[in-house]
């Protein structure tokens, strides 16, 4: 099952071209996407379950705040980058008004590549806060740090991390080129749909 996981993650958006394009459709609308959002951890729910197929697009008012409790925890996950962005920002103002340049190359490249470097760890780590929201139907669960950052720094969920980015990436550049605005909500929905039931797949296998 371990390798057939994948064959049936890159399949399962596709099993059901209707239950896709509604997602798709919802999730071009800011704030409207929150139905989009709620339905990706609705099929992560599933996807622990083991049922690979689309789930049916029901209970809306839960969809719409799950999707909100998922910005909710991912913005919470993000304080350290926003506060990083804001100090770089301020160090960046405050070298213009003093030297009249915006920064020197050196505090730039420090503070850029500590930017990313958080970003990327919160790209990492938030989904497993998801996650956990998800298996117990508890906003609270999200912040149990031990468990999150147990399960996040696992060689399964990993493997299955890379393969979600690598993907999404790779889909939502060719939508752009083909769809420009448009390609990367389109991919992105797909990505989030395959790469939901391989982080789920991986959350549920580690101990």
């Amino acid at each position: 099952m371990a390798n057939d996981i994948y064959s049936v993650a890159f399949k399962r958006p596709f099993t059901d071209i209707k239950k896709l394009v509604i997602g798709i459709v919802l999730n071009l609308i800011p704030i409207i996407n929150f139905f989009a959002i709620g339905y990706i951890l609705e099929s992560a729910r599933s996807a622990m379950k083991k049922k690979y197929g689309l789930p049916e697009w029901t209970n809306w008012g839960q969809l719409f705040v799950q999707g909100l409790l998922a910005f909710v925890i991912v913005l919470v996950y993000s304080i350290p980058l926003l506060i990083l962005g804001a100090l770089f920002g301020a160090t960046i103002v405050n070298n213009y008004w003093s030297s009249g340049s915006l920064t020197n190359i050196g505090t730039f490249g420090l503070g850029l590549g500590l930017t990313a470097l958080v970003a990327l760890l919160v790209a990492y780590i938030a989904p497993v806060a998801l996650l956990n929201y998800v298996k117990y139907n508890l906003f609270g669960a999200a912040f149990r740090f031990g468990e999150v950052f147990r399960k996040a720094f696992s060689g399964e969920y990993f493997v299955a991390w890379i393969i979600m980015a690598l993907y999404a990436t790779i889909l939502t550049a060719l939508l752009n080129l083909i769809l420009p605005w448009l390609g990367g909500a389109i991919g992105g929905f797909i990505a989030y749909l395959t790469g939901i039931t391989l982080l789920a797949n991986a959350y549920m296998r580690i101990k």
